[in-house]
């Protein structure tokens, strides 16, 4: 019975998870943020001048999910460790599911998404052209009798099956990100239910400016008929008021995140700290609460100012901003707090991946404009 106890303190654990990772959270749920705000609003439209925007809504995310695991092979490595969590899964594990989750958002998208524009390809494959092969490529070869809309028409039922796979997953991909954090129970910050609501909020906010950024730009690169370029701008507006009540909303899952923290202990109180004149003060202040809260709310108050392409954009930006940091502050601050003794955690500097991880950004962004240019975004009049 008297055996001695040692207690080991003042260990310094500093940030084992990077910025990559934190990048790798905020896409998921720009991602299926994206997808969900524009299924959602197809079922609210079910017009034909709607679906360009369905388009961009599963297919650009498609492209987000499958470039984004880069981030996790730069991040931590061992890149085969993902296939094998397929076959060696415990109902325990928040990351097993994750991978499942994860893999059928993707295929999921792309099977909405490729039932979305395939009339047009089947349209598109018959008709000379220099991206004809591309387009007999896409569609496999196949060959369908009739108009786009009788082949739409025929695909429905399938069309829409994929599409309500996708929103569920999409869900579910939400609801994993945050059970994901909220399972790490040794980091105060990330310990909460809230989570799961927090990361609803980033995608409900990132998805809709999303949407809106990206509809303008293919607006202004690709020809659209001016009818349908004013029925796309007034769904633009309207999205406007979907970003502002959903700034609105972010800002009060917060409001209760740090209560419930004033209610955690010592633990909690730090955590608020770390936003408030602790680490991450001058990125939650400047970042998430005035750029991406504020200044989106206020550029969105007002119909007219909605209905500006410039200012849209700007609050569309600003708001995906705000997430970035908002995922970001929560993913590095719960790293800093101290667990064995009394100061912040430090964040080595990481320039080689940070520049891996901006390059694939771009990378991104670059794939997004090709594919303005070679997929029949808009509706053709056959």
């Amino acid at each position: 019975m008297n055996e001695t106890s040692q207690y080991i303190f003042w260990v310094s654990h500093d940030v084992a998870l990077g910025y990559l990772i934190a990048w790798y959270l905020w896409l998921i749920s720009l991602a299926e943020g994206t997808h969900i705000v524009a299924h959602m609003s197809w079922l609210y439209y079910r017009t034909e001048d709607y679906r360009p925007l369905e388009k961009v809504g599963s297919f650009q995310p498609f492209i987000i999910l499958a470039l984004v695991p880069l981030f996790l092979v730069a991040d931590l490595g061992h890149p085969e460790r993902f296939y094998t969590m397929f076959y060696h899964w415990h109902w325990t594990s928040p990351v097993a599911y994750g991978v499942y989750v994860i893999t059928l958002c993707m295929i999921t998208y792309a099977m909405h998404a490729f039932y979305l524009f395939r009339p047009e390809l089947m349209h598109l494959a018959g008709q000379p052209g220099a991206l004809q092969f591309i387009y007999r490529l896409l569609t496999f070869g196949k060959k369908e009798k009739g108009s786009i809309a009788e082949i739409r028409r025929r695909q429905e039922s399938r069309e829409r099956f994929w599409a309500g796979a996708s929103l569920f997953f999409s869900f579910l991909g939400l609801i994993y990100l945050g059970i994901l954090l909220s399972s790490f129970k040794g980091r105060v910050m990330w310990h909460s239910s809230v989570m799961v609501f927090i990361f609803f909020a980033f995608g409900a906010c990132s998805g809709s400016a999303f949407l809106i950024l990206l509809t303008h730009l293919k607006n202004s690169l690709v020809h659209t008929g001016s009818k349908a370029l004013t029925e796309q701008r007034r769904y633009l507006t309207e999205f406007g008021i979907l970003l502002k009540y959903s700034v609105v909303g972010q800002a009060a899952v917060f409001f209760i995140y740090f209560v419930l923290l004033q209610y955690t202990g010592i633990g909690g109180r730090l955590a608020s700290h770390v936003f408030f004149s602790g680490p991450r003060a001058f990125q939650f202040w400047t970042f998430q609460v005035v750029i991406g809260l504020a200044l989106p709310f206020a550029l969105m108050l007002y119909r007219k100012m909605r209905g500006n392409v410039l200012v849209s954009c700007i609050a569309a930006i600003a708001t995906l901003i705000g997430t970035l940091f908002g995922c970001v502050n929560i993913f590095i601050g719960g790293q800093m707090l101290p667990m064995t003794h009394f100061n912040w955690e430090t964040l080595s500097p990481e320039p080689v991946r940070m520049t891996f991880g901006i390059a694939l950004m771009i990378i991104m962004f670059v794939v997004f404009l090709a594919t303005y240019k070679i997929l029949p975004y808009e509706n053709i009049e056959s």
